[in-house]
C-alpha cells in the first residue's frame, strides 16, 4: 500500500470518525436532508405566486422555512413536537406584525428587542423545548424589525405558507430519532446496573452506560427535560445512577444480599419504563415497575430486621461493627435504586394523566421528597425566583443578550447599514456567557462570513445569478447550512450560512456577490457590538460564579439535611416540618441554580477536561447531599422520643459533624469514629429485648446510613496517627 493510500484511509477515518462522533444516529443528517428538499420547494412555489406583486410574502416564507427546519428541532414525541411548532406559529404571527409595527420607530424597536431577547433566552431554564425554539422565535422579530416597512399582510401570508409546508414535514417526513435521549441513555444506565448486580455486566460497562447519560445530561445548555411534571421529575434519575453506578464498582450485588433480585427487577423494570416512548403503551411496564418497588420493599424490612437482630446477638463488639458496616452499606444502596424507580413510576404516572389533567397540572401522583412532583405554575415561579434572588448565569446571561440585542437594532437605526438584520443576527450568533468566548466567536464569525463570501464571489463569477442554476444550489446550500453546524466548526457553518444567504436574497432580488460583502460588514458590526456588551457585563462569565454557586448549594442543603435529621431524632412537630418543608423547596431551587451555573461553565470551557473535574466533582457531591437529606426526610414516622437516646446523640454528633466540615470549621482528628461504630456499639448498648426495639430503630439505621455515605463522600475519616 502506497502512502498515498493509507494517508488517504486515514483521512477518510477521521472523516467517518468525526461524523459518527457528532450525529451517532444521523439525526442531524436527516434534519439537513428534510430542510435541502423542503425549503426549495416552497421557497419556489411562493416566488412563482408573489414574486412580481408582493416580494415579501416569498421572503418571509423562505426565512420562515429556514427557521423552522434549519434553526429549530424541537424534541418529544411528535404529539409535542407539533404542538411545539404551533407554539412557534402563533408566537411567529404576533412578532411579526409587531416587528413590522415598531420598525420605523427607532427607541420602541430597541427596547422591544431588548425586552423579547431577555425572556426568550430566560425562558429556555423552564424547558429544552422552549430553548430549541429561541433562535426561531427572535428571528421572527428581527427579520420585520430591521427591515424597511412593508405590508403585514404579505408578511403575514409568507409566514403562514412556511408553516403550512414545511411543520407537515417537520414532523412526517425523516423524524428525528434522538428526541428523548435523556429517557433512552438513562435506560441503557438501568439495564447495565442491572446486568452488573446480575454478574452479567463488568463495571467498567455499567460506568461506560452512565458516562454516555452524564455527557448527554451536562452537555446541553439546558436541562434537556420538557415542561411536563413527569419529564421534569427525570432530573433526579441522573443523580441517583450516577452514586449507584459508584456503589456497583465494589461488588455490590453480594453485599445486597436477598434483596439483590428484587433491586434488578427494579433497574429492569425502570429501563423497561424509560425506553417505551408512547404514554399508552407504559401501562403494563408500569405495573411490573410498580410490583417490584413493593416486593423490594417488603424484602427490604424483613432483611433490616434480621440484620439488626444479627448486630444485637453478635458475640462481640468488633464482629457487630462489621455487620453495622455491611448493613449500613446496603441500606443506602437498596434506598437509592428504591427512589430511583419511584421517581420513574412517577414521572410515568404523572405522563399518563388525561390531557386536560395535564395542561391545568392536575391529579399529580402522591410523592415524596425523593421523587417530588410540582404543578408547571409552581416550578416557573421557584425557578424565577431562584434564579433572580441567586443573581444566576442565566439571569446574567439574559440581561447581555437582551441588551446586546437591542444595541444591534439601536445600531442598525442609527447607521445607515443595508440589511441591518444581519446585524443583529451576528450579534445573536456570538453573543456567549463570557467576554473571552464571545470574543473568540466573533473572529470565527467575521473569518467564516468571509469565507462563504468569497466562495459566493468565485461561484457568481462562474454561473452568474441565473435563477435556474440558483434553484439548482439551493438545494445544497440549505443543507450545508443545517448539516455542517453540526459536525464542523462555527467557521464553517457561518461560511455556510452565508453562502445560503447569499442565494437566497439573489433569487428574491439578484443583486450578485455586493449582497455578501454587506452581510460582512453588517456580521461584524453586529459582532462588535456583542463584544462590547459582553466585556462591559460580568465578563468573567460564569467561570467566576460556579464556584460561588455550589458553595452557596452545598450550605442550603446541608441546613436541610441536618433538619431533616433532627426530625428523627427530636420528633416531627409542626414548626420543625415546616422548616423542613421550606428548606426541601429551597434545596430544589438551588440545585436548580447550580445546575445551569454548572452547565455554562462547562460549555465556556470545553475542550481539555482535567481542570474541570474538580468543579464537576464538586458539583456531584452537592447534588447527593440534597438527595441524602430527601431521602431522609421521606421517612413517614420517627422512632418514639423515649427509644436510643445514646443513637439519637451519635446521630446528631455526625450531623453536626458534616455540616461543620462542609462549612470548613471542622477537620476529623485521630480520635473521629466513623458513624457506623458509633451507631453499632450505641444500639448494642441500649437495645430492648422485645420487637418493638427493633422498629424504632429502622428509621435511625436509614438516618445512620446516609450519614455514613456523607462522611465518606466527603472524607471524613480519623486523622493518621
Amino acid at each position: 500500500m502506497t502512502l498515498r493510500a493509507v494517508g488517504n484511509n486515514g483521512l477518510r477515518y477521521r472523516i467517518v470518525r468525526r461524523l459518527h462522533q457528532r450525529d451517532p444516529e444521523n439525526d442531524a443528517l436527516r434534519r439537513a436532508l428534510r430542510a435541502a428538499l423542503v425549503v426549495p420547494v416552497v421557497g419556489a412555489l411562493s416566488v412563482a405566486a408573489f414574486a412580481d406583486s408582493s416580494p415579501q410574502t416569498p421572503l418571509y416564507t423562505i426565512f420562515g422555512s429556514v427557521a423552522l427546519l434549519v434553526f429549530s428541532d424541537f424534541p418529544g414525541n411528535r404529539q409535542n413536537r407539533a404542538l411545539a411548532y404551533a407554539g412557534l406559529g402563533l408566537t411567529g404571527f404576533g412578532l411579526i406584525t409587531l416587528g413590522t409595527l415598531v420598525a420605523p420607530h427607532p427607541l420602541p424597536a430597541a427596547l422591544t428587542m431588548f425586552v423579547l431577547g431577555v425572556v426568550a433566552t430566560f425562558s429556555g431554564v423552564f424547558s429544552e423545548t422552549i430553548a430549541a425554539g429561541q433562535r426561531a422565535t427572535l428571528v421572527t422579530f428581527v427579520l420585520p424589525a430591521c427591515t424597511p416597512p412593508g405590508p403585514i399582510g404579505d408578511r403575514l401570508l409568507g409566514w403562514a405558507i412556511a408553516l403550512a409546508v414545511c411543520v407537515p414535514a417537520a414532523l412526517f417526513l425523516l423524524p428525528p430519532r434522538h428526541h428523548g435521549e435523556l429517557r433512552r441513555h438513562a435506560a441503557r444506565a438501568c439495564r447495565a446496573l442491572a446486568d452488573r448486580l446480575d454478574g452479567g455486566a463488568s463495571a467498567a460497562e455499567a460506568a461506560a452506560a452512565m458516562d454516555t447519560l452524564r455527557a448527554n445530561f451536562l452537555g446541553a445548555d439546558f436541562r434537556p427535560v420538557g415542561l411536563t411534571a413527569g419529564s421534569r421529575a427525570l432530573v433526579r434519575v441522573v443523580d441517583d445512577l450516577e452514586w449507584i453506578t459508584e456503589g456497583v464498582a465494589q461488588q455490590a450485588g453480594a453485599a445486597l444480599a436477598d434483596m439483590r433480585d428484587p433491586a434488578v427487577r427494579v433497574l429492569r423494570g425502570s429501563a423497561s419504563v424509560l425506553r417505551i416512548s408512547r404514554v399508552a403503551r407504559r401501562d403494563a411496564a408500569r405495573a411490573d415497575l410498580d410490583a417490584a418497588l413493593d416486593e423490594l420493599r417488603t424484602v427490604s424490612r424483613g432483611r433490616y430486621r434480621e440484620d439488626l437482630a444479627a448486630i444485637l446477638d453478635a458475640p462481640d463488639d468488633e464482629q457487630a461493627v462489621e455487620l453495622g458496616r455491611e448493613l449500613l452499606r446496603r441500606r443506602t444502596f437498596a434506598a437509592t435504586i428504591g427512589a430511583t424507580g419511584r421517581i420513574i413510576a412517577a414521572a410515568a404516572t404523572a405522563d399518563a394523566r388525561p390531557v386536560w389533567a395535564r395542561a391545568l397540572d392536575l391529579q399529580l401522583p402522591e410523592t415524596g421528597a425523593s421523587d417530588r412532583l410540582l404543578p408547571t405554575t409552581v416550578v416557573a415561579a421557584q425557578i424565577t425566583s431562584g434564579f433572580l434572588t441567586n443573581r444566576a448565569v442565566a439571569v446574567r446571561n439574559s440581561l447581555r443578550t437582551g441588551l446586546g440585542l437591542g444595541l444591534a437594532v439601536a445600531v442598525t437605526h442609527a447607521f445607515p447599514l443595508q440589511h441591518g438584520f444581519w446585524v443583529v443576527l451576528g450579534a445573536l450568533s456570538v453573543l456567549r456567557s463570557s467576554a473571552l468566548t464571545t470574543g473568540t466567536r466573533v473572529w470565527r464569525a467575521v473569518i467564516g462570513t468571509g469565507i462563504g463570501f468569497l466562495l459566493g464571489v468565485v461561484l457568481f463569477s462562474v454561473v452568474g445569478v441565473h435563477p435556474a442554476v440558483l434553484w439548482l444550489l439551493m438545494p445544497l446550500v440549505v443543507f450545508g447550512s443545517a448539516y455542517v453546524p453540526e459536525i464542523a466548526s462555527f467557521t464553517a457553518a457561518q461560511a455556510a450560512f452565508t453562502m445560503m444567504v447569499l442565494i437566497f436574497f439573489n433569487l428574491v432580488v439578484p443583486t450578485g456577490w455586493q449582497v455578501g460583502l454587506i452581510r460582512v460588514q453588517d456580521v461584524a458590526a453586529g459582532a462588535l457590538v456583542a463584544v462590547t456588551v459582553s466585556v462591559l457585563l460580568w465578563p468573567r462569565g460564569a467561570t467566576a460564579s460556579v464556584t460561588r454557586a455550589i458553595d452557596s448549594a452545598r450550605s442550603i442543603f446541608a441546613r436541610y439535611l441536618r433538619v431533616a435529621v433532627l426530625r428523627i431524632t427530636r420528633g416531627a412537630f409542626e414548626e420543625r416540618t415546616d422548616k423542613l418543608a421550606a428548606l426541601g423547596h429551597s434545596a430544589l431551587a438551588a440545585s436548580r441554580v447550580v445546575d445551569d451555573a454548572v452547565r455554562q461553565y462547562l460549555s465556556e470551557s470545553s475542550g481539555e477536561t482535567d481542570f474541570r473535574a474538580p468543579t464537576v466533582r464538586a458539583f456531584h457531591r452537592a447534588i447527593r447531599l440534597r438527595g441524602a437529606a430527601d431521602l431522609i426526610a421521606d421517612i413517614p414516622t420517627p422512632p418514639p422520643l423515649s427509644a436510643y437516646p445514646k443513637v439519637r446523640a451519635v446521630v446528631e454528633i455526625h450531623v453536626d459533624a458534616i455540616c461543620e466540615h462542609l462549612a470548613g470549621r471542622f477537620t476529623p482528628g485521630q480520635s473521629w469514629t466513623p458513624i457506623a461504630e458509633d451507631f453499632v456499639l450505641s444500639l448494642r448498648s441500649e437495645a430492648p429485648d422485645d420487637d418493638l426495639g427493633v422498629s424504632a430503630a429502622l428509621p435511625l439505621l436509614t438516618v445512620a446510613a446516609l450519614l455514613g455515605e456523607l462522611e465518606s463522600t466527603y472524607s471524613l475519616e480519623p486523622a493518621p496517627a
